[in-house]
């Protein structure tokens, strides 16, 4: 029984060392095509990316110099 444990541990953390990898080759796909580099976040990759297009999207409409007020508004506004 022993050795079935053991086994399932390995498996497990295989698994996960998966996931992870999975994870970090995402997030450097979406940096890549945002052109942005996330430090650290507790937020879902796909709920990022959302964001992410979201604020490029406003970004872009914005005529002139960067709001960061009327950007937060904004994003405020389509989470709601």
């Amino acid at each position: 029984m022993e050795g079935a444990e053991e086994e399932l541990e390995r498996r497990s953390k295989f698994l996960h060392s998966l996931i992870e990898r999975k994870k970090a080759t995402e997030q450097q796909e979406q940096s890549e095509r945002l052109n942005v580099r996330v430090r650290a976040s507790d937020m879902p990759i796909p709920l990022q990316s959302r964001a992410f297009r979201c604020a490029r999207d406003h970004l872009d409409s914005m005529p002139g110099k960067l709001d960061s007020k009327r950007l937060a508004l904004a994003l405020k506004k389509i989470v709601e």
